[in-house]
């Protein structure tokens, strides 16, 4: 598999955000959202992508036995076609396993393993991506699941009202919906005024990038 990077450091967002892990960056994209932060994970782009192969066994014997938490991430992991060996592989060894995916790569097919979840974006218009998003992935979620909706407009604000409301009228028990602004790009009052005025954001939650406060906002291996 090609990996970018594997490395220590807490959530910066979602469901454990805070809380240490290890994350693993696979290289590679079928997306390319306006606002992507780690470019140097995508081929094709000005800075060449920089990655080793290596083994699933090699890639497991990385991740950091004090946690057993592990992220994974890219790019877009589930372009890789030896990603479901990996997910067992960690599963196997009884980690709790984050898959960090776009919206835009096929879930059905990674099996459901205890202690997994999907933290899955729904693109919105400002990514410009957001025809690509497969909305029967949507459909497939779980409670314990989280869907991330990242704003860097209003057009995106009124969007993601109406994904939200689709989402809650879904499920009886909705996957967790956390909220963010795109770094630089949108105002952290006019993001939380939303939610604390429209109805239909009653139950998301608003975040931060906690890794941009802690480190510098364009560090790698955070």
């Amino acid at each position: 598999m090609k990996v970018v990077e594997i490395f220590d450091s807490i959530e910066g967002e979602g469901i454990r955000t805070g809380q240490p892990a290890t994350f693993i960056r696979l290289a590679g994209c079928n997306l390319r959202c306006t606002y992507c932060d780690t470019l140097y994970a995508l081929f094709g782009e000005d800075e060449p992508c920089r990655y080793e192969k290596m083994t699933v066994d090699e890639i497991a014997a990385r991740v950091n036995k004090n946690y057993m938490r592990v992220t994974l991430t890219g790019g877009e992991p589930l372009v890789h076609k030896d990603v479901n060996a990996l997910i067992k592989k960690l599963a196997d060894m009884g980690c709790e396993i984050n898959i960090e995916t776009n919206g835009a790569a096929d879930i059905s097919e990674v099996p459901r393993y205890d202690g997994l979840f999907f933290t899955i974006d729904y693109k919105l218009p400002s990514s410009g991506v957001s025809d690509k998003v497969i909305w029967s992935n949507f459909t497939r979620l779980t409670p314990r699941d989280v869907v991330k909706l990242v704003c860097g407009t209003d057009e995106d604000i009124r969007v993601m009202v109406e994904i939200a409301s689709r989402l809650n009228e879904m499920y009886d028990k909705p996957p967790h919906i956390f909220v963010g602004a795109v770094y630089g790009k949108m105002d952290y009052k006019k993001l939380v005024n939303a939610i604390l005025t429209e109805p239909q954001l009653k139950d998301t939650r608003f975040q931060i990038q906690l890794h941009k406060v802690v480190w510098d906002a364009d560090e790698r291996g955070v």
